[in-house]
């Protein structure tokens, strides 16, 4: 990979904003706080891309400082619980929380707190009508993430490696390679410990594509580095922001491309709307009372960055990204 970056596929924005300031009056009467997950700005995962969100808000709307307030945890529960109530007694209008790290604090918080609305970031496992769970479609990536496996596959067994809550969306995964490649196979690794050995699992059994969505560490990344060889070569699918260490060395050598989630744009429409006056409260689980919006290909929330090494399948991919935004595949 050369200098280490990626190049989006038709990561069209899902909403237009004006580009006329309000006026400074308006301006510091809205009060929005941004509360990052670990590490902050500069994280290089989802805190940066967050970041994004934000900063066209600001400029777009002439928001300073005392409109908008940013803070970082230090990653317990107790100062993620204490923070956002915090920011709910100093009357914020809208609280962001960034990362699905805030759901314990924020199912204690939203509901003490029902005047205030709170936007929750690539999550939905808080139900609150004061709640918007802002998340992307896992079966749209997996979708992609299978549909570039496909493409890149020599040996046609492609690996497969998440925690067992993705479970449902293997199928959508291995739509999306034979799409590509029919004769593929899926070395299906559903763990919640261990993905070392997950992935030296799946390269065994002869997998030289492996789709990781596991993001508590480089552990899957780096175990493919270390096995892939010139003579028999094994590559990398990630999920960005979510996998900060992608573009770390071991990435570099194998990383051919993300499926990639546009944090920035929920942040953008949740700070938008709450500009506006408004809320957004998309039903996503009516039995447990979630509410919020999905993400998808089709409105541009979600997309596919490829490397260097992963650039000769850009026809492929973007074949796909076309078909899912005209509704012609209906995934599992």
């Amino acid at each position: 990979m050369r200098g280490g970056k990626f190049v989006a596929l038709f990561a069209a924005t899902a909403l237009v904003i004006s580009s006329l300031a309000l006026p400074a009056h308006a301006a510091i009467s809205i009060k929005i706080a941004i509360a990052y997950d670990i590490g902050g700005r500069g994280d290089h995962g989802i805190n940066d891309s967050a970041a994004k969100g934000v900063d066209v808000i600001k400029k777009k709307y002439g928001l300073t400082a005392l409109s908008v307030r940013e803070m970082v945890t230090n990653g317990t529960e107790n100062d993620r619980e204490s923070r956002l109530q915090f920011l709910a007694d100093a009357h914020y209008n809208l609280i962001v929380a960034i990362g699905p790290g805030y759901a314990k604090a924020l199912s204690v918080v939203a509901i003490a707190n029902p005047d205030t609305q709170f936007a929750l970031i690539n999550d939905a496992s808080v139900g609150n009508l004061n709640l918007s769970d802002m998340v992307f479609s896992n079966s749209d990536g997996a979708y992609l993430a299978g549909v570039l496996a496909g493409a890149a596959t020599k040996r046609n067994k492609v690996g497969f490696i998440a925690p067992t809550l993705f479970a449902p969306y293997v199928a959508a995964f291995q739509l999306g390679l034979k799409s590509v490649q029919p004769k593929a196979v899926v070395v299906s690794q559903l763990v919640d410990s261990d993905p070392v050995t997950a992935t030296k699992g799946a390269i065994a059994a002869g997998a030289d594509i492996v789709f990781s969505e596991w993001t508590a560490g480089p552990e899957v990344q780096e175990t493919v580095a270390k096995l892939s060889t010139a003579k028999h070569p094994v590559y990398l699918i990630g999920v960005n922001p979510d996998q900060y260490f992608l573009l770390d060395s071991s990435g570099q050598k194998v990383l051919i491309g993300a499926v990639s989630k546009h944090v920035d744009i929920a942040v953008r429409d949740v700070m938008n709307s709450a500009i506006q006056g408004e809320s957004i409260l998309d039903v996503l689980n009516a039995t447990d009372g979630i509410f919020g919006h999905m993400y998808t290909v089709k409105d541009g929330g979600e997309s596919v960055a490829l490397t260097a090494l992963g650039s000769r399948y850009s026809v492929k991919v973007a074949a796909a990204i076309a078909k899912l935004k005209s509704g012609k595949i209906k995934l599992p």
